[in-house]
């Protein structure tokens, strides 16, 4: 199975030594659950142009430190792109900014959140039971405010009410970072401190992870039997087409 993960940010300069790249966490992070992925990467936040939507059988959206709704070229670029995935019914899943984009691409709205930032560890629940209820580490001031036709929240928290979307085509997304190791969201919660985060909320967030535990297996493992189930439409036509 080909994926594609499209980096929309990038990791600050002086934690790269330690985490490298957003699309390096995805691989980490999914890889176990999904052995049979080959990844691939596309950045368009860096300039480069995305691929033709036939070229992989699904993607996956990173986060980013930028609003959807600046506007920028990239960004246009980027919401065309995910409308040509849906008309294409080639599978993607999004991810914090990427959740947020996929929903402004699809007709809903993105905005500032009135509740302010949420950071560090929230419980989230699910309008099903998979995947369980369960903490998730969370890094974000936006959040989608009104849904795209079709969508359907599937979860949420107390913080973000619609923090997990489903779409009627091959289309999944997050607020959250289940990509993220612990480590980094400590380390951005010390960076940002004082500064990007009120210090109250960096204390908050620093808190949260010494007390809430999470468990981003179980997430990988509903984000893997999404890809299973709609990815590698090539490979299954190119079975029907031997079976013809």
């Amino acid at each position: 199975m080909r994926l594609c993960v499209i980096e929309n940010g990038l990791v600050p300069a002086e934690l790269r030594n330690r985490f490298a790249s957003y699309p390096a966490m995805i691989k980490h992070w999914l890889s176990p659950s999904l052995p049979e992925a080959v990844f691939s990467q596309v950045s368009p936040v860096s300039g480069e142009p995305l691929p033709d939507p036939a070229t992989f059988d699904g993607y996956i959206l990173t986060g980013s430190k930028h609003s959807c709704y600046e506007g920028t070229l990239w960004m246009e670029d980027l919401k065309r792109f995910l409308q040509q995935l849906r008309e294409q019914r080639r599978p993607v899943f999004g991810i914090c900014f990427g959740h947020q984009i996929m929903a402004d691409a699809y007709g809903g709205r993105t905005r500032r959140a009135e509740q302010g930032w949420g950071v560090g560890a929230q419980p989230y629940q699910y309008a099903d039971s998979v995947p369980a209820a369960g903490a998730a580490f969370v890094f974000h001031q936006d959040q989608v405010v009104d849904l795209p036709p079709g969508a359907e929240v599937l979860g949420g928290s107390s913080h973000c009410r619609q923090g997990v979307l489903g779409y009627p085509f091959p289309a999944l997304s997050v607020q959250y970072h289940p990509e993220f190791p612990p480590s980094y969201v400590e380390a951005l919660a010390r960076r940002y401190s004082g500064n990007l985060l009120p210090r109250k909320v960096a204390d908050t967030a620093l808190s949260s992870l010494e007390r809430i535990g999470v468990d981003n297996t179980q997430i990988a493992a509903w984000v893997a039997s999404f890809f299973r189930e709609h990815g590698a439409p090539a490979v299954i036509e190119s079975q029907q087409e031997n079976r013809a």
